[in-house]
C-alpha cells in the first residue's frame, strides 16, 4: 500500500491514501517527549503581525515499511537485490509463496451506487449463467434489492444513459431478474491481453473508461448499496498496480539494477493485497487501497493512457507468488505498507502483522529523490482556518517517535492562538495542512534536547591500536542504573541517544568487561558500547525486546579519556555492571579451550527453587587447571516459571546486587560471563525465581595462560541477511565455517588463538540455538545463543578458532546470523 499523496517520479497527484492507515488502526506507539516553540515573525505595517511557520522536513508518506525511493537507492546506488531490500524494511518477516492461481476481488469505488456498463471493441462479452452472446455491450441495473436486470446489444455503446428505458435506446433485455450478482467477462481469455480494444471497458459515471482483465461483477454490499467488483488473478492485478505505484523507467537505471526495486515493490504490493480483507464482498479497493487504475483508462475528452508496461510486468513475473510472512513460512501474510520516501528512517510497524522495527534508510538519500529533504512555509491564516484557535500565534512539538533527526516524526503537537490552544496528532496536522510527512522541525526553532544531554561526544578520530592486555576479574559492581540515578540522572535513555560512562579506572586500563541490561524498552531495538571519540560502529551488544529485561556481556575498549559510550536504538532503562578490567602487563592471560559443559540442572525434573545458590566447580580435571583465577562462561536460563534473574559471582559471603542473566518465563536465555573464581576454584550462581541453570566453560584466566587480549572498536564480520561473511540464512542443523583470521583487523591464523564477538540470531522461524566452535569434527552438544520466533537474540562468545583461523557455527533451526567482533586473543 502506498498511502502517500504523490507517486515517486511522477507529477500526477493521486488521491490521498493516508486515510487507509487510520482505517486499519495502524498507529505509532512509541512516544518520546520533544518540544520546539515557534516564535511569530512580524511583517508588513507596524502593529500588524503576519505569522508564518517554516518547516524543514524529511520523507513523503507514513514511513512504515518500504520506501519506494529508498528501494531505488539501495538497488541502483548500493547494488542490493530485491530480497535484501525486503529483508531490510520488513524485519521480523520472511519470504514465502502463495499459489499462482490466487485470485483477488477489487472494489471499483468510482462505480459505487451506479449502474454497471461494460463494453468491448474487438471480440465479445458473455454474462455468466445467461444464454446468448456475441455482445459488444452489457448494462446492469438493480431491479429490487439484490436482484438485477440485464440488457445487452451486439453493437458498441461505451457509456449509456444512467436513467431511462434501455429498450427505447436499442438495448435488448436478456434477463429481468438475476439474483445476487451479475458476472461479465470477455469470451476470450484476457490474461495475456494488453490491447484495450480486446478487453472489457467499464464506464464510470463521469464518462471515464477503464479497461480490466478478468470478470466485472455487479452486486450489493452488506447494507444493500450497489457495488461493482473486478475479479482477476492476483498476478494480473499486480501488473497494473506496480506500473502505477512505481515508475517503470526505474528498471533501466544503474545498468538495469533498478529492476530490483520494482521486484521489491511487487512483493510488497502482493503481500499487502493479501494481508487484510477490507469488505465482505471484495478483498481490497482500487485507488485508495492500492493504485489499481485498470490496464488502461481514458478520461472523457482526453487520450487513452496505457498503464501496463513491460518493465513492471517483468518484475511481477520475476517474483511470481512471493510474499512476506510473519516469523516463518507458515506465518500470517505481513501487512507490508510502503510509501514514497522514508526520509532516512522508517517508522516502526504496529500490531502482529507489522513486526518490522524502524531502520535507518540510507537508500532513501538517493540523488533523484525530491522528498528526502523538503521545506515548506505555512501561513498562520491557513492554520487558523483549520483549527478554532483564533489568530494563530505558535506551534509547539510535544512528542516524537525517537527515530532520526530532531527526535524523529512528530506524534503530537500544540497549536496556539489568541482564542486558546489545541493538541493534535502529527498525522492529523499533516493531513490538514497537506504536508508530505510528519517528520518535520520548525525552522530556526531551538527544540528541547530529546536526549536530555545524553549525546555522543565529538568524534576526534579513530581508535588507536591497543597493545595486548591482561584480565583482572573483580566482584561485580554497578556503574549505571537509569531507574534510580546510579551513575547518571534518573530517566530512560532515549532512542537514538548516547550515554557517556566513566568507570573511574586507572589510566593503565584499556578495556572493561561489562554487562549491559536493557530494562523494558519501549520497542525492539539494540544497544552498542564503543570507545567514546570514534564513530559509532555498525554493531550491537544487546538485542532489546519491548517490555522485557535483556542482558548482554561485552568487552569494550576505553576512549582516550578513559570513558566508553553506550548508544540505544530504542528508548529504555539501562543498567551497566562492571566485572573486570583489561590492562597492559597487569592481570592474567587467557587460555581458550574447546567449549565444555560444567553444570546442567536439567538432570533433575523440577526447576531449581527460588533462592538456590549453585556451586559450580570450574577447576577440575579436563576443565580449568589449578591456579586459574577467572573463567569465561556461558550461562543458560531455561524453564523459568517467572521473569527473574541469576547472578554469577565468586562464592563470596553475600550475593552481589547485580544480575548476570535475566530470565524470561517460558523462554531460554543465554549470556556470557567472565567471572572471578573462589579460592576453591568455583563460581556460585544465585537464582531469584525457579528455573533450570546450565553453565558452559569456553576458557580460563591465570598465570599459566598464554594469550593477551586485543580490544578493537566493534566491527560486523558476518551478516547473512546481506551476504557479509556468509550469505543466506542458516538452515536447520547447518554447520557453516567462516574465516576470521586476516579479516577485519584480526591477525593471521598462525597468531590468532580466539575471537571475542557478539553472535546474534535474527529472524528465526522457530525457537532454537546456535553453537560456535573451532570447526570441530563433531558439533559439541551445547549452545551459545538461544532465540525464539520473531525476537532477535545475542550472546557474547570468547571462542577459539581452528588452525585455519575459522569459526564454525551451527543452527538448530532456520535463522539469519550476525557476528560483531569486539576483540581477539593472541
Amino acid at each position: 500500500m502506498d498511502c502517500t499523496q504523490r507517486r515517486p517520479g511522477q507529477d500526477r497527484t493521486v488521491a490521498n491514501r493516508y486515510t487507509c492507515v487510520r482505517r486499519l488502526g495502524v498507529f505509532l506507539a512509541l512516544v518520546l517527549g520533544m518540544g520546539g516553540l515557534f516564535t511569530p515573525v512580524a511583517h508588513g505595517a507596524p502593529g500588524v503581525v503576519a505569522t508564518t511557520v517554516v518547516l524543514d522536513g524529511h520523507g513523503n508518506g507514513h514511513g512504515i515499511g518500504l520506501s519506494q525511493w529508498g528501494a531505488y537507492g539501495y538497488a541502483v546506488d548500493h547494488s542490493w537485490t530485491s530480497a535484501q531490500i525486503l529483508d531490510h524494511y520488513y524485519g521480523g518477516t520472511v519470504a514465502a509463496t502463495v499459489p499462482l492461481s490466487t485470485k483477488i476481488r477489487v472494489r471499483l469505488s468510482n462505480l459505487d451506487n451506479a449502474q454497471t456498463a461494460v463494453s468491448v471493441q474487438t471480440g465479445s462479452l458473455a454474462v455468466e449463467g445467461l444464454t446468448g452472446g456475441g455482445w459488444k455491450s452489457v448494462l446492469v441495473r438493480e431491479a429490487s434489492p439484490s436482484v438485477y436486470s440485464v440488457w445487452a446489444r451486439s453493437d458498441l455503446v461505451r457509456c449509456p444513459a444512467a436513467t431511462g428505458d434501455p429498450i427505447a435506446s436499442g438495448w435488448t433485455l436478456i434477463s429481468a431478474s438475476v439474483p445476487t450478482r451479475v458476472r461479465i467477462a470477455t469470451v476470450a481469455d484476457s490474461s495475456a491481453i494488453s490491447d484495450p480494444a480486446q478487453l472489457a471497458a467499464v464506464c464510470e459515471p463521469s464518462g471515464t473508461l477503464r479497461w480490466y482483465r478478468g470478470v466485472v461483477e455487479a452486486l450489493n454490499d452488506a447494507n444493500g448499496a450497489n457495488r461493482t467488483v473486478s475479479e482477476l488473478p492476483l498476478e494480473q492485478y499486480l501488473r497494473t498496480v506496480i506500473a502505477m505505484e512505481m515508475s517503470p523507467g526505474w528498471a533501466s537505471a544503474g545498468g538495469g539494477r533498478g529492476a530490483q526495486a520494482l521486484q521489491a515493490q511487487a512483493v510488497a504490493a502482493r503481500s499487502y493485497a493479501l494481508s487484510y480483507t477490507w469488505y465482505s464482498y471484495a478483498d481490497i479497493c482500487d485507488m485508495t487501497c492500492q493504485s489499481y487504475f485498470g490496464v488502461a483508462y481514458q478520461v472523457s475528452g482526453s487520450s487513452l493512457r496505457q498503464v501496463d508496461d513491460l518493465a513492471t510486468d517483468a518484475a511481477v513475473v520475476a517474483t511470481a507468488g512471493v510474499v512476506r510472512r510473519v516469523g516463518s513460512a507458515a506465518g500470517a501474510i505481513a501487512l507490508t505498507m510502503f510509501s514514497a520516501s522514508n526520509g532516512g528512517w522508517s517508522a516502526p510497524g504496529s500490531g502482529l502483522l507489522q513486526p518490522f522495527p524502524a531502520v535507518i534508510d540510507e537508500g532513501d538519500d538517493t540523488a533523484l529523490n525530491p522528498n528526502h529533504n523538503w521545506t515548506v512555509t505555512l501561513q498562520g491564516t491557513a492554520i487558523s482556518a483549520k483549527y478554532a484557535i483564533g489568530t494563530f500565534t505558535g506551534l509547539t512539538v510535544l512528542t516524537r517517535n525517537g527515530y532520526g533527526e530532531w527526535g524523529g516524526r512528530v506524534l503530537t503537537l500544540r497549536l496556539t492562538g489568541t482564542s486558546g490552544s489545541v493538541d493534535v496528532s502529527g498525522a492529523a496536522f499533516r493531513s490538514a495542512m497537506g504536508l508530505k510527512d510528519t517528520w518535520f522541525n520548525v525552522h530556526g526553532s531551538v527544540p528541547v534536547d530529546p536526549c536530555d544531554g545524553r549525546a555522543a561526544p565529538p568524534v576526534t578520530g579513530v581508535a588507536p591500536a591497543v597493545a595486548g592486555a591482561r584480565y583482572t576479574p573483580m566482584a561485580p559492581v554497578r556503574l549505571v542504573d537509569t531507574r534510580d540515578g546510579t551513575g547518571t540522572t534518573v530517566g530512560t535513555l532515549g532512542g537514538g541517544c548516547t550515554m557517556v560512562v566513566d568507570p573511574g579506572l586507572a589510566p593503565s586500563v584499556t578495556a572493561v568487561a561489562i554487562n549491559l541490561t536493557s530494562v523494558r524498552s519501549a520497542t525492539n531495538g539494540f544497544i552498542v558500547a564503543y570507545p567514546c571519540g570514534v564513530e559509532r560502529p555498525l554493531a550491537s551488544a544487546v538485542q532489546a525486546v519491548a517490555g522485557r529485561v535483556v542482558a548482554g556481556m561485552t568487552i569494550v575498549p576505553l576512549g582516550a579519556d578513559g570513558t566508553f559510550c553506550v548508544y540505544s536504538h530504542a528508548t529504555t532503562d539501562l543498567v551497566v555492571d562492571l566485572f573486570g578490567t583489561y590492562a597492559v602487563g597487569i592481570g592474567d592471560r587467557y587460555e581458550p579451550m574447546d567449549p565444555t559443559r560444567l553444570y546442567d540442572s536439567r538432570s533433575v525434573t523440577a526447576p531449581l527453587p527460588a533462592g538456590t545458590i549453585v556451586h559450580v566447580k570450574v577447576v577440575a580435571v579436563g576443565k580449568a587447571p589449578a591456579g586459574a583465577t577467572a573463567a569465561a562462561l556461558t550461562i543458560h536460563s531455561t524453564n523459568a516459571t517467572a521473569n527473574g534473574f541469576a547472578t554469577v559471582y565468586p562464592c563470596s559471603a553475600s550475593v552481589p546486587l547485580v544480575a548476570s542473566i535475566n530470565a524470561t518465563k517460558g523462554t531460554g536465555v543465554t549470556n556470557h560471563v567472565e567471572s572471578m573464581l573462589s579460592a576453591s576454584g568455583e563460581v556460585c550462581v544465585y537464582i531469584n525465581v525457579p528455573m533450570h541453570i546450565v553453565v558452559d566453560l569456553s576458557g580460563w584466566f591465570g598465570p599459566a595462560a598464554t594469550t593477551d587480549y586485543y580490544a578493537i572498536t566493534p566491527v560486523r564480520a558476518v551478516d547473512t541477511r546481506y551476504g557479509t561473511g556468509l550469505s543466506g540464512a542458516f538452515t536447520p542443523n547447518a554447520n557453516r565455517a567462516v574465516t576470521l583470521a586476516g579479516t577485519n583487523g584480526l591477525p593471521a591464523a598462525s597468531t590468532l588463538r580466539a575471537v571475542m564477538a557478539e553472535v546474534i540470531g535474527v529472524g528465526a522461524t522457530s525457537a532454537g540455538y546456535l553453537v560456535v566452535h573451532p570447526c570441530m569434527a563433531t558439533v559439541p552438544p551445547l549452545s551459545m545463543v538461544r532465540y525464539v520466533t520473531g525476537v532477535n537474540a545475542a550472546t557474547a562468545v570468547a571462542g577459539p578458532d581452528d588452525a585455519a583461523g575459522r569459526w564454525c557455527i551451527s543452527a538448530s533451526t532456520t535463522v539469519h546470523v550476525v557476528v560483531d567482533i569486539s576483540g581477539y586473543f593472541a
